[in-house]
């Protein structure tokens, strides 16, 4: 991750435990992009076969539905409109039952730059590198002393921060993370100044959104302003990806229309549609059930099983999820992002 701290003070110098950790977010932020290749390969490719993903990366953003350059040669950029947090991880042995107290198993916490919003737009930005396409991030950072070390942290992955804005009220975002040894990652969000966003803010981000060649949206600002986003968007033919995590909340049919995929996770597909998921034909009928309301294209992934791809067109493309180095799961935060 682009920065760790022992805690809220104090650098962590050469502890071992927590490097391996920082160095394991760093794949698991890779293993998040599978997802996202899948839906900027289809986009990028005109047969939309999964074998048509490129050998370099960088290619797959070359996107349909919103073009790739401005007519003055300038490439358009990726834009994420979303969350930042500062992750709080709390290393323990098993998650706490109810009315439990347990204890870590390690002696510090650490501290790294999180949220939907800001993993999207790392993640895009490490992709990009070499193609000259920016990643945007707008954001809102927090009255508060991790605001700064956040928006370094974001600028040394390549994240544009230039159209971000603070929050005089609220401070930043907070995910508390208790991760067990096997990589398994339960979070409890304190919003922050992702619950600051306005009306007027969402509409000042028109001219950015209608000039980008794919917008990002995930649930951890107000939906409000997703869907104005997302309106915005469409009107001007630009492609949006709608991740469906973040608050547990019903999704509004009108925003299903107005993005050009919905990617949920299998546990979110189920409580959106109310559907069974236990089998691939489950999956694939909660899927269509989310078209039928609207939705196009539905990306759903399944962690170890990669993700499935409903096209509008009624094609369903599977794609595998890439081997994971050393072949064990540390840490599974951001890796749905």
């Amino acid at each position: 991750t682009p920065v760790a701290y022992r805690n809220s003070s104090q650098p962590a110098l050469a502890a071992p435990g927590l490097f391996v950790t920082q160095l394991l977010l760093i794949i698991g932020m890779a293993i998040g992009v599978v997802a996202a290749l899948v839906v900027l390969s289809a986009l990028a490719a005109a047969d939309h076969r999964p074998s048509a993903i490129a050998s370099k990366p960088g290619a797959l953003l070359g996107l349909r539905g919103g073009g790739g350059v401005h007519d003055d040669g300038v490439t358009k950029p990726l834009v994420v409109v979303g969350s930042l947090n500062v992750d709080i991880t709390i290393e323990v042995e098993r998650l706490p039952k109810k009315e439990e107290t347990v204890m870590a198993s390690s002696p510090c916490t650490s501290v790294a730059v999180g949220g939907k919003g800001a993993n999207q737009a790392a993640a895009a930005a490490r992709l990009a590198t070499g193609t000259g396409r920016p990643a945007v991030l707008v954001c809102e950072f927090g009255n508060d002393g991790y605001a700064e070390t956040m928006r370094t942290a974001l600028q040394e992955a390549g994240v544009d921060v230039s159209r971000c804005a603070h929050s005089a009220e609220l401070p930043t975002g907070q995910g508390i993370v208790m991760l067990t040894p096997d990589g398994a990652a339960s979070s409890i969000v304190v919003p922050g100044a992702n619950a600051g966003w306005t009306a007027e803010r969402a509409a000042s981000l028109e001219e950015l959104v209608c000039g980008a060649s794919a917008v990002l949206l995930q649930r951890e600002i107000p939906e409000e302003v997703n869907l104005a986003v997302a309106r915005a968007a469409c009107a001007a033919g630009v492609p949006v990806l709608q991740d469906v995590g973040g608050e547990d909340r019903p999704i509004d049919d009108e925003l299903l229309r107005e993005v050009a995929y919905v990617c949920p996770n299998e546990t979110e597909l189920e409580r959106l549609t109310g559907m069974a998921i236990g089998s691939e034909a489950e999956i694939l009928a909660a899927g269509r059930s989310l078209q039928s309301r609207g939705a196009r294209n539905v990306l759903v992934t399944l962690g170890g099983d990669g993700s499935l791809l409903l096209e509008e067109g009624g094609r369903v493309v599977r794609q595998g999820a890439l081997p994971i180095p050393g072949g064990r799961v540390v840490d599974a935060t951001g890796a749905g992002d």
